[in-house]
């Protein structure tokens, strides 16, 4: 099988010289700039980054953003502060003849009240009222009126091994009152 030669009529390509350089797809590549990419990648990268954080601070105005490095201190936080457990011994004859206790049972335990009231009693503390609560209580708690008797409260408390310390105007018969609940069983056995 032979390759026949198809004759064109001529046209105006036929006429172009064949020596003028390199034209069309043969151009040479320019030179590229390749810093041109990253600068835009670093400055469009900081521009996102502070509008975020702009937009953060805006939404939540807790955002701290200061560098501990730097030297800026935390201002400290307040802590609150206990006032020590008063004894018998620290306070005057005086003192304990004008301070009253009341022992409430908040418990089903028949005379329970009395011998938390035996053991105040023990521990040098002046003779307490006992009575029942009017509810019971799972939980034992010294319950102080005047912001002063903290200290006694805190003594009594130590007294019998109760834990919880709390001021409440709920119990104007006394200055001190003590809440025995269901989980003084154990403390007393």
């Amino acid at each position: 099988m032979t390759k026949t030669k198809t004759e064109y009529p001529h046209d105006r390509f036929d006429d172009v010289e064949l020596n003028v350089g390199r034209v069309g797809a043969h151009r040479a590549a320019s030179r590229r700039r390749w810093w041109v990419p990253v600068v835009a990648v670093a400055g469009s990268s900081v521009v996102l980054i502070v509008a975020a954080l702009a937009t953060t601070s805006i939404i939540d105005a807790r955002l701290n953003f200061e560098i501990p490095i730097l030297g800026v201190t935390p201002t400290p936080t307040p802590t609150e502060t206990v006032t020590p457990a008063i004894t018998p011994a620290d306070l005057t004859d005086e003192d304990l003849a004008a301070l009253t206790i009341t022992v409430l049972n908040g418990t089903i335990t028949v005379g329970l009240a009395d011998d938390a009231a035996g053991l105040l009693v023990g521990s040098g503390w002046p003779e307490a009222t006992v009575a029942n609560a009017a509810a019971e209580s799972d939980l034992s708690a010294v319950i102080y009126g005047a912001v002063e008797d903290e200290g006694i409260a805190r003594g009594i408390a130590d007294a019998l091994g109760i834990a919880e310390v709390q001021q409440s105007d709920m119990y104007p018969g006394a200055r001190v009152t003590v809440l025995i609940g269901a989980d003084f069983l154990s403390a007393a056995e």
